[in-house]
């Protein structure tokens, strides 16, 4: 493994540092016009100029945007996933509509469709391989909770470089992180791509993977990712937003780490809380 060096770039960035303007992008009005569109139509002037802007942001700048001002008001959920879907068609290659792409609780469903915290990782999902862009679009908020929790994996990277630099040579070595058709079966934590360093991470994930393939972590293993859980924990590294109903969270999934905290949701008949997902390439 060539020798890990710092990442120099406005992706390594520190939550508290930052401030709205560093992500924050107010939709302009013609744009929910163009939203209302098809996604198989091309993007309108007005749609297309955003895009750039956004994916300006996030390839360089830090790694993830907030378009604030989605029009959800008076829309369905799944009219609102639409137009997620809509705006992920004019960024990249969207993936076909996500059938469990509305992020509510759920009976008998994975630690996404609960109401309890989320660690920051990255989206690792069944197919050849992860989505390059994820894009979470806020319908309703829970009563109580839910912030979205952000960390960017550059600064994670670099931290670890300068305080556990033994951790580093293992993260940079295949983990298992799912088993099942379609799901990656191996991939380092960090790993680099000509000059750019992407990060894959779910703790939870790259257990259980392990344990059904027989192949159990070793005490060296643990240290390492749990070197990295230190840092995802550190609220010196963590931005914490709630987001707003319209407010539509766009990331770079090789770079920032997403999570949330535990959250209470409005006794019935009220809506629960509820984000709708899109991912791009």
């Amino acid at each position: 493994m060539p020798q890990p060096v710092p990442v120099e770039a406005p992706t390594a960035w520190n939550g508290p540092a930052l401030s709205e303007s560093d992500w924050l992008i107010p939709l302009p009005p013609a744009c929910s016009r163009a939203l209302d569109g098809q996604p198989e139509q091309p993007a309108p002037p007005d749609l297309a100029e955003l895009a750039a802007r956004v994916a300006r942001r996030v390839r360089h700048g830090r790694g993830f945007v907030v378009i604030r001002g989605l029009p959800v008001a008076g829309r369905t959920d799944q009219e609102c996933a639409a137009l997620c879907h809509r705006l992920a068609a004019s960024l990249g290659t969207p993936w076909p509509a996500d059938p469990g792409g509305f992020i509510t609780v759920a009976d008998n469903a994975g630690l996404g469709k609960t109401a309890l915290a989320l660690t920051p990782h990255t989206d690792r999902t069944p197919a050849p391989h992860p989505p390059k862009l994820l894009g979470l679009l806020s319908v309703r908020p829970a009563a109580h909770g839910g912030e979205t929790l952000l960390v960017s994996g550059h600064t994670v990277h670099n931290r670890l470089l300068a305080e556990a630099p033994w951790a580093l040579p293992r993260l940079h070595r295949d983990f298992h992180f799912g088993r099942g058709a379609g799901f990656d079966r191996v991939r380092p934590v960090f790993r680099r791509h000509g000059d750019e360093l992407r990060v894959h991470y779910n703790r939870r994930g790259i257990e259980r993977a392990h344990h059904e393939a027989g192949a159990p972590l070793s005490p060296d293993d643990h240290a390492a990712l749990d070197a990295v859980d230190r840092l995802l924990a550190d609220p010196r590294t963590v931005l914490r937003l709630l987001l707003r109903p319209g407010d539509l969270l766009w990331l770079d999934n090789t770079v920032v780490l997403h999570g949330r905290t535990a959250f209470t949701d409005p006794p019935a008949p009220s809506a629960a809380r509820c984000l709708t997902r899109a991912w791009a390439d």
